[in-house]
């Protein structure tokens, strides 16, 4: 993970994020979908690299099925062709996953610089259905959530356009190349504006958790093997821990503030440990290369933009947000 969250694997994510928008620009399309699009499909070959064509287009396939479930508004269907076909595209990846896995091991196939390739030394360990089931996992976990919270980074430059002139002015000067060297500390603003989002857009909505070892917890005791839920999105927003805790406002981030702002422990956009996500890192920094490249060399326009509204659904999602990308 630290090499692929390197300059180069950073440089190697921003020319994939790129070409992805390229091939959406100067045309109308769902903001939302496109963004899921480019964040998800440019993760890819961080999770599983140097498959064929044709394999990464059953990746994809798959990729697209769990996002359309994520962001339909009407109940899934349990019609047995509905079924079967999701058995199909589910079935189909996880082949995928398991030859690339067999053929490393073998060493048909190269090793690559990528979240698969560890696994494979852990073949003899988890055996192959659990191994599978842990990449396919990954493959998941970029299958939603990540291009959530980049639709809403979206969205929000589009609704504060004094913040997006801000970030553009610090953005501007600093090469795309440069920023992978030091993606956090070489803007310090878009890193408040990316927090910011993540504070108020965190998805998912809710975690389940399984109690491990009996705790009592104001007036509630749980035992081992209970379960229970765990929400980022309304520990963000409790005014008890926030300070106008439904403001956008990437400011409540600067160091001065922070100790008034953000109580210990009340800022979990990732997770809570030891359970967090791995890929926190790699998160905010594809987070930040999207604003430079939003702010830099494409537009947003939105066609209507009194119309769009964010739906709090199992992540928060934006409505109705139609536009174009275009070039600046």
């Amino acid at each position: 993970l630290q090499l692929l969250s390197n300059a180069q694997g950073l440089r190697q994510l921003a020319a994939r994020m790129q070409d992805l928008l390229d091939q959406r620009r100067d045309r109308p399309v769902d903001l939302v979908w496109a963004t899921q699009e480019v964040c998800t499909q440019a993760l890819l070959p961080t999770v599983i690299a140097g498959l064929s064509a044709a394999n990464y287009k059953k990746l994809l396939r798959e990729q697209n099925f769990k996002l359309s479930r994520l962001m339909s508004l009407t109940p899934e269907s349990t019609s047995l062709w509905h079924t079967a076909r999701a058995f199909w595209i589910q079935g189909s990846a996880g082949l995928v996953v398991r030859r690339e896995l067999r053929e490393r091991a073998r060493g048909r196939r190269p090793r690559q610089v990528d979240l698969t390739d560890p696994i494979v030394d852990l073949l003899p360990r988890l055996g192959m259905d659990r191994a599978v089931d842990t990449v396919t996992a990954v493959l998941t976990a970029i299958a939603g959530p990540p291009g959530a919270v980049a639709a809403c980074l979206v969205l929000e430059l589009t609704r504060q356009p004094d913040w997006a002139d801000r970030l553009q002015e610090e953005l501007a000067p600093i090469p795309l190349a440069c920023l992978c060297e030091a993606v956090t500390r070489a803007a310090p603003l878009t890193y408040r504006f990316v927090k910011e989002t993540l504070r108020m857009w965190s998805s998912p909505m809710v975690l389940t958790r399984v109690v491990t070892a009996p705790f009592r917890i104001t007036h509630a005791s749980l035992e081992a093997g209970d379960s229970f839920h765990v929400s980022p999105f309304f520990g963000h927003h409790d005014p008890q821990r926030w300070k106008d805790p439904d403001k956008f406002d990437p400011d409540r981030w600067l160091s001065e503030s922070q100790g008034d702002t953000c109580p210990r422990g009340s800022y979990v956009p990732f997770g809570w440990a030891p359970t967090s996500c791995i890929g926190a890192g790699l998160g905010i920094a594809q987070l930040v290369i999207l604003c430079h490249l939003l702010c830099t060399r494409y537009r947003i326009q939105v066609y209507d933009p009194d119309s769009v509204s964010i739906l709090l659904g199992s992540v928060p999602l934006p409505r109705n947000f139609q536009g174009q990308i275009t070039c600046r």
